[in-house]
C-alpha cells in the first residue's frame, strides 16, 4: 500500500467516525425531544383529567345539595302537616282525658 492509499483510508475512517458521532448526537437529541414532548403531553392530559374530575365533583355536590334541600323541604312540610293535625285533635284529646278523669 502506498502512502496515498493509507491517507485516503484514514480520511475515510475519520469521516465515518464523524458521521457516526453526528448520528449518535442527533439520535440523542431526537430521544430527548421525544421525552420532553411526551412529558408535556402527559402533563396536559393530567391537567385535563383533574379539571374534569373537579367538574364532576362540583356537579355531584350541586346535585346532592339540591336533593338535600328538597328532602328538608318535604320533611318540614310533613312536620307542619302533622303538627296541624295534632293541633286539630288536641282539644278533642284534652276533652277525652278530662272526661276520663271526671268520669272515673
Amino acid at each position: 500500500m502506498n502512502q496515498e492509499t493509507v491517507a485516503r483510508i484514514l480520511s475515510i475512517e475519520q469521516r465515518a467516525t464523524q458521521v457516526y458521532d453526528d448520528a449518535r448526537r442527533q439520535s440523542a437529541d431526537i430521544i430527548s425531544g421525544a421525552r420532553k414532548s411526551a412529558s408535556s403531553a402527559e402533563e396536559k392530559i393530567l391537567t385535563a383529567a383533574r379539571q374534569e374530575a373537579e367538574q364532576i365533583v362540583a356537579s355531584g355536590r350541586e346535585a346532592a345539595e339540591s336533593e338535600r334541600a328538597r328532602i328538608l323541604e318535604k320533611a318540614e312540610a310533613d312536620a307542619q302537616h302533622l303538627e296541624s293535625i295534632a293541633t286539630q285533635h288536641f282539644d278533642a284529646a284534652v276533652q277525652y282525658v278530662l272526661d276520663q278523669v271526671i268520669g272515673s
